[in-house]
């Protein structure tokens, strides 16, 4: 088999994520033109031009860049951060709380039953614990330090475009997600997906740094992706796909060098897993450690008709509440079990319309920027005025990126594909499939619309071309 038939596979790859993002541009494109938002692109584009020609003029090393990027994000998001009002609300006011309990030496919060069930959302707990010891229970610091990792998130995008694509594209990429509106939405928001996403990020740029011996990067790639699991639970999607890219890798290459690799990522994230969850135990903080024990719960939610895939306040009333575990998931597997038997055309129906609600949809600014009335979320007579546009300008800005990533694909698929891009896509496609089955909001798309901007690189150097130094230094 020579190695254009051995590339197949990751061709195959490509194509499927090319499909998947051809269907989801055309979803947001409906959406988009059904809302009247299209016109917000005229401000947009300008935007994006002034980028361009930005990230092709600044001429700095990229050391320089990726300080100033980092620099940029963190002061742009703490600013928001810093002026915003945002009182934690559901789950996060429950982080916040337990946080201040634990660190006053009250641990009773993880014998309760909510704890119990999620044992992983400890998780956050503890990492906000931690911060509190440094810099005491304000909201502030807890807040900056999220702006922290946000930055390193958007210098993480940069890094991993640079090894997919080049200089020029991944400032062009990392420039673009600074100014997307909707991190901003979720800045003052004290969630566990902030510091999640940088180690995720982390954990890929890892992959990818072939100045590192090769099972040092491995091993170190699968600590780091542990460290955001325990903080919020996405480390089997990331996984995943880096188990496609590695057996897909070892065909394409007659060697079982990258299946190795992943074998020794995914043994130290076992590993730093377990230890995480025992010293939970031992610590008395949660006596399930860091455990899932209700992971029926995402697909009861995912696939009620009822709720298209969303929360649902009668599962939670009827079946999370029930005492015994044993009965709540014997009366799981049986609603489970009657939502997935419905025709064929119903199933791709909830599935359709899951994607639309999480890949299509507006975003949203309640968790940051809403005010609690009544145990209500809604928003203030000023936001009442300002929020629609803004969330208009903000699809446009998304649906750029998806054309960008688009285009970055339909160039792999021209030459030779490059590893990254195949690992890249290879998540991504892991993060689809399991939000076609498990619970979705819109909130959730945070940590794949980074990858979204790290592959638009790839797309970008379609614009960049049409620079004459560009192509005397890129040889085109």
């Amino acid at each position: 088999m020579n190695s254009r038939n051995r590339d197949v596979l990751n061709k195959t790859i490509i194509i499927i994520m090319a499909v998947l993002t051809a269907y989801l541009l055309y979803l947001n494109f409906l959406y988009s033109a059904y809302n009247n938002a299209l016109i917000y692109t005229l401000l947009v584009v300008p935007t994006v031009f002034i980028i361009y020609l930005l990230a092709y003029k600044i001429n700095i090393s990229p050391l320089a860049f990726f300080i100033t990027i980092f620099v940029l994000a963190f002061f742009s998001k703490g600013l928001i951060a810093i002026t915003s009002n945002t009182l934690p609300i559901s789950d996060f006011n429950t982080f916040y709380n337990c946080a201040v309990r634990l660190i006053n030496g009250d641990k009773s919060f993880g014998h309760g039953f909510y704890f119990t069930s999620f044992a992983y959302q400890t998780g956050p707990v503890i990492y906000y614990s931690m911060i509190m010891k440094l810099f005491g229970t304000g909201l502030l610091p807890l807040k900056l330090v999220n702006c922290f990792f946000m930055a390193g998130s958007n210098s993480l995008v940069y890094l991993i475009a640079r090894k997919i694509s080049n200089d020029y594209t991944a400032r062009f990429a990392a420039l673009l997600y600074l100014l997307y509106p909707a991190p901003y939405f979720l800045a003052p928001v004290l969630t566990n997906q902030h510091f999640a996403a940088c180690m995720f990020l982390l954990s890929i740029y890892l992959l990818l740094e072939t100045r590192i011996n090769f099972p040092l990067r491995n091993l170190t790639a699968g600590i780091v992706l542990s460290f955001g699991n325990t903080v919020r639970p996405l480390g089997v999607v990331i996984l995943g796909g880096v188990v496609v890219w590695a057996i897909t890798q070892s065909i394409r290459d007659k060697k079982l060098v990258r299946i190795g690799g992943s074998v020794i990522m995914i043994a130290a994230y076992l590993l730093m897993s377990f230890t995480f969850s025992t010293i939970v135990k031992k610590a008395n903080i949660n006596p399930e450690g860091l455990n899932n024990n209700y992971p029926l719960w995402k697909f009861v939610v995912g696939f009620n008709y009822e709720t298209k895939g969303t929360f649902s306040y009668p599962d939670q009333n009827e079946i999370f509440y029930i005492d015994d575990f044993e009965k709540r998931n014997e009366v799981s597997k049986r609603v489970i079990k009657e939502r997935i038997s419905i025709s064929p055309a119903k199933m791709f129906n909830l599935i359709n319309t899951k994607q639309k609600i999480m890949w299509s949809n507006f975003d949203t600014m309640k968790w940051g920027f809403y005010d609690k009335v009544d145990n209500h979320l809604v928003p203030s007579e000023i936001l009442k005025k300002y929020e629609l546009p803004i969330l208009k300008t903000e699809k446009m800005y998304y649906i750029l990126a998806f054309m960008l990533m688009f285009a970055g694909l339909f160039l792999t698929l021209r030459k030779k594909t490059e590893t990254g891009i195949v690992l890249i896509a290879s998540i991504l496609g892991c993060y689809f499939a399991a939000h076609a089955i498990i619970e979705v909001q819109v909130r959730y798309r945070y940590f794949a619309i980074m990858l979204v901007f790290v592959l638009a690189a790839k797309g970008s150097e379609l614009l960049m071309s049409g620079f004459h130094g560009y192509r005397k230094k890129y040889r085109l």
